[in-house]
C-alpha cells in the first residue's frame, strides 16, 4: 500500500511530507494569527493613549464607534506592575503573555506533536 495520498479524479499523487508541512504551516499561521489580533487588540486598548477624538486626527475615534470607554482611558500613572517586574502591565499582558504561550505551545509542538518523515524515497530518486 501506497503512502501517498491520491486524488481521484486527475489521478494526482501529494507527497506525504507535502501534506505534513501543509498542515504544520496553517497549525502555526492560525496559532500566530490569534496571537497577532489579541496582542494587537489588547495593547490599543490597554495602552496609554486616550481613545478620544484628537484634532490631528483624520477618521473616527475608537470611542464614537463602539460607545464611551472611559474605563479604558489610561494615564502612566494608573498602570501597575505585575509581578514586581517594572514593565506596565499592559506590555505583560499584551507581549509578554503571548509569547509566553507561544514558547510553551512551540515546546510541545516540538517534542511531542510534530512527526519526522522519512526522506530517504525522495533521496534515492534524486540520485536516478
Amino acid at each position: 500500500m501506497s503512502t501517498e495520498t491520491t486524488n481521484k479524479s486527475s489521478g494526482w499523487r501529494e507527497d506525504p511530507v507535502y501534506l505534513h508541512c501543509r498542515r504544520e504551516a496553517i497549525l502555526i499561521l492560525a496559532l500566530w494569527s490569534v496571537c497577532l489580533l489579541y496582542t494587537c487588540t489588547y495593547c490599543y486598548l490597554n495602552g496609554y493613549s486616550s481613545h478620544e477624538t484628537n484634532a490631528k486626527a483624520t477618521g473616527p475615534s475608537l470611542g464614537e464607534l463602539v460607545g464611551p470607554l472611559p474605563s479604558w482611558d489610561r494615564d502612566p500613572e494608573s498602570l501597575q506592575t505585575p509581578l514586581g517586574l517594572g514593565i506596565p502591565d499592559w506590555i505583560f499582558y499584551g507581549v509578554v503573555l503571548p509569547w509566553l504561550v507561544c514558547l510553551v505551545f512551540s515546546l510541545w509542538y516540538g517534542l511531542f506533536f510534530f512527526a519526522e518523515d522519512d526522506l530517504s524515497d525522495a533521496e534515492e530518486a534524486l540520485e536516478e
